[in-house]
């Protein structure tokens, strides 16, 4: 595909990833909630990617991505792109930053909120189909009949895993005890680049993916040792709904991270309202999920862990139903 790069990430890449980012980026803050901490019964660490300037991680990936293709390709480039609503708002955000014009394609039953951030940003958003999956089709149909659109994939791709591998470094410079990382699981672009730094940097902490119990993807193609299809995946936790994983990723997730496991809708709504009332947090569904996860089973309190709280755009309805639950 026109743009994306499927070249092996190596460790100078992310250090390349950090020099980009940091013109445009500061570290997100890594804190430790004692109110959150006492309702747990023990200590998490909060990396808060949720406090980005387009309230997720994403922005990493698209901006180093963003990067070096106007630094290959010139100032005139212009970058395509589908998203559950995260990556693109951080395509449309990235590009503004950068001079370049961008199209994003989204699922219709992306939030509302997305979609009119994604609007306000600049882009041109175009609403297709019920899942990411359609949205991607149509994308890159869109992205083959132009030869001025370069699509920015929002995980497979080098330069975008490098990017998120930065979340790594700094949890590494932030917390140099850190016994285990926590991290949500969707397309697998998140957890492929954290993973990845950890384990070359420090080996012996533990790397955990969290999944919705409705799109367990990764954890039912580990257990087949080979990539499956899921279908009917549902969460709300929106960003990380998907049928498939991908083929670039899975042999990074299956070396690099520990173990897989999943949470259920009803842990989700009660580790956002846990966020928000003791940790003073807002999170969607899938940054909600590492949270989530402890919620579930509180012997992870007995490492030292940071938990990646990957996004705050939460639906507002979504939001008034976690917090009166």
């Amino acid at each position: 595909m026109r743009g994306q790069n499927l070249e092996k990430v190596a460790v100078s890449d992310l250090v390349v990833a950090a020099n980009r980012l940091k013109t445009r980026l500061t570290p997100t803050p890594l804190t430790s909630s004692q109110l959150l901490n006492i309702a747990l019964g023990g200590e998490v660490f909060l990396k808060l990617e949720s406090l980005q300037p387009t309230g997720s991680y994403k922005i990493r990936g698209a901006y180093n991505k963003c990067c070096h293709l106007k630094e290959s390709l010139g100032a005139e480039v212009s970058i395509i792109t589908a998203s559950s609503g995260n990556h693109g708002l951080a395509c449309a955000y990235a590009a503004k930053l950068l001079g370049m014009e961008a199209k994003v394609y989204v699922p219709v039953t992306t939030p509302q909120i997305k979609k009119d951030n994604i609007k306000a940003l600049g882009a041109d958003l175009v609403e297709v189909g019920n899942t990411y999956d359609e949205s991607f089709i149509c994308a890159c149909e869109e992205a083959e009949k132009s030869d001025n659109l370069y699509y920015v994939h929002p995980v497979s791709d080098i330069d975008v895993v490098a990017a998120q591998g930065t979340i790594g470094l700094e949890i590494l410079g932030q917390l140099d005890d850190v016994q285990q990382v926590i991290i949500p699981l969707g397309g697998g672009g998140l957890s492929s680049g954290i993973a990845f730094a950890i384990k070359n940097l420090k080996p012996e902490v533990k790397v955990i993916s969290v999944m919705p119990e409705g799109s367990d993807v990764y954890l039912k193609s580990r257990q087949a040792g080979r990539l499956v299809t899921i279908e009917n995946p549902h969460s709300i936790a929106d960003a990380v709904v998907r049928k498939c994983g991908e083929e670039y990723l899975f042999p990074y997730i299956e070396e690099y991270v520990d173990e897989i496991v999943t949470v259920k809708e009803e842990r989700m709504k009660e580790a956002i309202k846990a966020a928000a009332l003791y940790g003073k947090v807002t999170l969607e569904g899938a940054g909600a999920m590492p949270l989530a996860a402890v919620l579930e089973d509180k012997t992870l309190l007995d490492q030292k862990t940071v938990l990646i709280c990957s996004g705050g755009n939460i639906d507002l309805g979504l939001l008034k139903e976690c917090i009166s639950k």
